[in-house]
């Protein structure tokens, strides 16, 4: 017992000593390195989102009531245009003009709307990725369908359209009821060697008024209830076949008679890489143009009320005149020596036929440091170049309407043309545009997953 309690003695004391040496080793570091006297541990809450998406195939009817306001202005503040971050809002100034909002959408698809027409019956179609609405005003009635696959297009005859990324089968719904295509309407999944299209699909009606569809590999026409596929060896275009290129397609139609055009783009990493120039489609076979460049890059085609096809192909712009099969190459004017110094015209970004008979042209700008640093735009009347635009970095979102007029839409606001000049009507945050049957302008505006409000410019800009 005697030496239990000697040895609990001995391991006591051995314990209280390495305790107060260590202490005494603390104390001398601290009064060394007073920095070291506070260590502080601070913990900065993250948060987590989580998002369901709701993809049921749901269709629902809600009366929704008009509502006319009075001319307002108010500011609210949105974030600076600024090539550097600022912590200084940009007040965006609201002002309808003489714009009078008539509709309001109380129930609203999910998901950010990225689509946007007025279809000919008078019907307003919008649409997320995934979800699809369809306002009518005769009954004032919100129709809307939630989607599994990717909603691709509207068109003008009340129509939407979806496909899988398995590519089949293509799927419509007119607002009521919905209809699919597949191998029993010849509707087969676009496929090809190379890459997909880095172009969007893209519908358009011919003058027989049957629907065009490019696709990610070739280019598809409905007849009926039928599709016949265009594949690019039929057309007798020529591709790379390579695995890391792709080639897109575009199409235009004759105003004047049943003609069609296609031209073609190769691509690779998001960068032109030549074509094979356009084919025509006359008289159910794909025939060669005598186009003067026979090869490049078709960037856009565009053909006018007057029987002309405008063919923007690398950085030329050429014209046929359908009645006498004639071709002219379009430069354009010299650029002003002080305002684009060391600047040369580059590719024709766009092309657009207006309901007038002129032609609006997009040039990318080249300089030092590359292209598409700039963007002109001239409106082609007659054998007239009208300079319109500049300093842009976008093609413009140009719309036409009643009387001749043209409408011009910015982020910040809504210009019209008058006078050669463009005249600010209203400045309002809109997400889609659109002129009806009747040449009114409409905008859509409203909130992410909130009220949505239609506005219509005034009868007589």
């Amino acid at each position: 017992m005697k030496n239990r309690r000697k040895n609990e003695t001995i391991f006591l004391i051995t314990v209280i000593s390495i305790l107060l040496l260590s202490i005494i080793i603390l104390v001398s570091l601290l009064t060394q390195n007073p920095a070291l006297s506070t260590i502080t541990a601070t913990i900065t809450p993250s948060a987590t989102h989580q998002f369901t998406a709701t993809r049921t195939a749901t269709v629902t009817d809600t009366p929704t009531a008009s509502v006319t306001v009075t001319r307002t202005a108010t500011t609210t503040s949105t974030p600076s245009q600024t090539p550097l971050p600022s912590q200084t809002p940009t007040p965006f100034v609201f002002d309808q003009g003489e714009f009078e909002q008539v509709y309001v959408l109380d129930q609203v698809i999910p998901g950010v709307i990225n689509r946007f027409i007025v279809a000919d019956d008078g019907s307003f179609w919008l649409a997320s990725p995934y979800a699809i609405g369809r306002y009518l005003p005769t009954n004032k009635q919100f129709t809307q369908i939630n989607l599994r696959d990717q909603v691709i297009g509207f068109t003008s005859d009340g129509m939407a359209w979806s496909l899988p990324k398995a590519g089949s089968p293509l799927s419509t719904w007119d607002g009521r009821v919905g209809r699919i295509y597949d191998e029993t309407n010849a509707w087969l999944p676009p496929q090809g060697y190379g890459l997909p299209s880095p172009i969007s699909a893209a519908f358009s009606f011919d003058d027989n008024q049957d629907l065009w569809l490019t696709t990610a590999y070739d280019v598809r026409r409905l007849q009926g209830d039928q599709w016949r596929i265009f594949l690019p060896q039929e057309m007798t275009f020529d591709l790379p076949y390579r695995k890391t290129m792709s080639t897109s397609f575009v199409i235009s139609h004759s105003q004047i008679d049943l003609v069609s055009w296609a031209g073609s783009c190769n691509w690779s990493d998001g960068v032109v890489a030549g074509g094979d120039g356009i084919r025509v489609y006359r008289e159910n076979s794909w025939q060669l143009t005598d186009l003067p460049l026979k090869s490049g890059c078709v960037h856009a085609l565009a053909n006018d009320i007057g029987g002309h096809l405008w063919v923007a192909i690398e950085k030329q712009l050429w014209r046929l005149d359908e009645s006498t099969q004639t071709w002219q190459q379009w430069k354009p004017p010299a650029l002003d020596a002080r305002r684009f110094r060391d600047f040369d015209y580059g590719e024709v970004k766009q092309l657009i036929s207006a309901p007038d008979g002129s032609v609006w042209v997009t040039f990318g700008l080249c300089g030092f440091s590359g292209c598409d640093e700039n963007l002109l735009v001239y409106q082609i009347v007659g054998s007239k170049w009208n300079f319109r635009l500049g300093d842009i970095l976008q093609p413009p979102t140009l719309l036409f309407g009643a009387n001749q007029t043209t409408w011009l839409l910015k982020p910040d606001g809504i210009l019209l043309l008058n006078d050669e000049k463009w005249e600010s009507m209203a400045s309002i945050d809109w997400i889609g545009a659109d002129v009806d049957t009747r040449g009114r302008l409409w905008l859509l505006s409203g909130e992410l997953n909130g009220q949505m409000l239609l506005w219509r410019a005034p009868v007589n800009p």
